[in-house]
């Protein structure tokens, strides 16, 4: 009888630098997250689809929750630098902006994974996120053709603000219970009708509302 072992499965194990290391983590966790929410990220499966140990998470992120606050911390990093670029290049009209706000948001997944951060109490993420975070009512406000303050732009200075928060709850909520209201509403729940919510809500914004 051979006393040879059978060759076991190799992993496909991250081969570059701790940072690289850290990124695959990460990568991996985010997957599990957007796919099958916070309860499916456990440190276990993390290691087992990067390829590594657990004890090899725990030295990159400390504990599970470390590890649950970067990875909410990088989707929502990705977040805020697509919706950063609005304010880039040539001005975009507000149908642009909020199609880049639900292809973020939306398709992405990232609007669930807001979601799990707030809703658990979970850190905000660092200040420079923040930071970009304050510059998107401007942002969203010149997508509408008009600068508070400006000769012909928006009286009051709460617009600006609004505007924000107006678009982030009616996108997010889009994206996370959206479909289940067209269930109710006796609507379909299909790319075409979220596309003509996104139109709907673009006009009732336009520079030419009251």
């Amino acid at each position: 009888m051979s006393s040879r072992r059978p060759p076991s499965r190799r992993r496909d194990r991250p081969t570059g630098s701790g940072a690289e290391t850290r990124a695959a983590i990460l990568r991996a966790a985010d997957a599990l997250l957007r796919a099958e929410g916070p309860a499916k990220v456990r440190l276990d499966a993390v290691a087992q689809a990067v390829g590594i140990s657990r004890q090899a998470v725990l030295h990159h992120f400390g504990s599970r929750d470390g590890l649950m606050r970067a990875t909410v911390g990088r989707a929502w990093a990705e977040l805020f630098a697509e919706l950063r670029g609005l304010g880039e290049g040539e001005r975009p009209s507000l149908a642009a902006a909020l199609e880049r706000v639900d292809e973020v948001a939306r398709r992405r997944g990232n609007a669930r994974v807001g979601a799990w951060l707030l809703l658990s109490g979970a850190q905000l993420p660092p200040e420079a996120i923040e930071g970009q975070l304050a510059a998107l009512p401007g942002q969203l406000v010149e997508a509408r053709g008009a600068e508070p303050g400006a000769p012909g732009g928006v009286a009051d200075p709460r617009d600006a603000h609004y505007t924000t928060l107006l678009v982030a709850a009616a996108l997010f909520g889009d994206a996370i219970f959206g479909g289940r209201f067209r269930e109710v509403f006796g609507m379909e729940d299909s790319e075409a009708a979220r596309a003509d919510f996104r139109a709907w809500l673009a006009a009732r914004l336009g520079p030419s509302c009251p």
